[in-house]
């Protein structure tokens, strides 16, 4: 009897063991947020092949539109710039008094500006090889944010945004840079200028209305309903810069913060409002500038303090990149566009729920 007494001990000390390893097995191998996953692309050495080239398009000289490619039309752009006598044919930004300036030709063109990254994991950086940086902080917010488990219908999305600087004209040599008396035509290095994770206003709507506080007046279902009108012209040319706090059919601008509601993460439309979202903020605080500006100003490109959505158009490079024979309204679309006309069919599970962007920015210059 003693003999079965101590091989039941035994087997039964043998299971708990067994079953103490198996446990311990499964929280090894349960995922934690520092695996989050990154997916790597290659746009950085892929740029001839992904670029959408004719969006440079429309074109002017002297006041008059002398390239277009079926592209969205814009007004040509007119001098004189500083000087008194110069007829809008003709600019002066380099002037010894009003009436003598070296004299020079309006040019106006989309620039391949900045890379914009939006991202479910923070630090996550898909054209620069799906890099990371560090683990995932505790503190920042990643994912989709459920609001209520039991109703789908009120899940939010939550994206991190990269802003990133891609002077392409620059970096390929091409000179068109160099030809505009504009300082900031004349490239800066590749860097990461902004990055949401460490935006305390990016995850909190009470600390974003520090820098908008006017988002009280318009994060309403009245001025929601006024941006069905920027939607309408976005769909057939560019949205209405007077409706700052609208982003066309993507949504409201206002709270500036990476929540959207009422849509999933893993979709086009909430990834390009956030992004629409932080060229508002970053034009709060002057770092995005008024390219498109010309006349009397077309010498300078000045600081607004609200988004000027007409001078952008953007590219859609990761996952699915926009190309010619992929979209049948050209490549670049303007902010608000719907994304129907440009947005379907452009995920993929697992790794082709994040976003890269190309931005494109109206340059009116003075080219000497």
């Amino acid at each position: 009897m003693k003999t079965i007494r101590d091989a039941f001990q035994t087997s039964t000390v043998c299971v708990i063991l067994i079953g103490l390893v198996l446990a311990a097995s499964l929280f090894v191998f349960i995922p934690s947020d520092a695996e989050a996953y990154c997916p790597s692309t290659s746009i950085l050495a892929e740029t001839f092949g992904k670029t959408c080239w004719e969006c440079i398009f429309p074109m002017s000289l002297i006041g008059t539109t002398v390239f277009n490619l079926s592209e969205d039309s814009v007004r040509p752009a007119l001098g004189p710039g500083q000087s008194a006598v110069y007829p809008p044919q003709l600019c002066g930004c380099i002037c010894f008094t009003p009436y003598i300036c070296v004299p020079g030709i309006p040019f106006g063109a989309f620039f391949p500006s900045h890379l914009m990254e939006v991202v479910r994991n923070p630090f996550c950086f898909p054209s620069l090889n799906g890099l990371t940086i560090g683990p995932n902080p505790t503190f920042i917010n990643r994912g989709l944010v459920d609001v209520a488990q039991d109703d789908p219908a009120l899940k939010m999305s939550y994206y991190h945004v990269h802003f990133i600087i891609f002077p392409l004209w620059a970096m390929l040599g091409t000179g068109i840079n160099i030809m505009c008396a504009n300082p900031s035509s004349m490239g800066n290095p590749l860097d990461i200028a902004y990055l949401s994770e460490v935006d305390p206003g990016w995850d909190d709507d009470v600390v974003a209305l520090l820098l908008f506080p006017e988002a009280v007046l318009f994060a309403n279902p009245i001025a929601t309903a006024a941006c069905a009108v920027d939607s309408a012209t976005a769909s057939f040319g560019f949205p209405l810069d007077p409706l700052f706090w609208c982003a066309g059919s993507f949504g409201n601008i206002y709270p500036p913060s990476g929540y959207t509601s009422g849509s999933y993460s893993g979709q086009v439309k909430p990834a390009v409002l956030v992004m629409t979202r932080v060229l508002a903020k970053l034009s709060r605080i002057g770092a995005e500038t008024w390219w498109a500006a010309d006349g009397s100003m077309i010498c300078a490109d000045v600081p607004t303090f609200l988004i000027i959505k007409s001078q952008y158009k953007f590219q859609l490079l990761y996952p699915i990149a926009n190309s010619d024979s992929t979209n049948v309204v050209g490549c670049c679309s303007p902010i608000g566009r719907t994304q129907l006309m440009w947005g379907l069919a452009k995920t993929y599970p697992v790794d082709g729920d994040d976003f890269v962007f190309l931005l494109w920015k109206l340059q009116r210059c003075c080219m000497l």
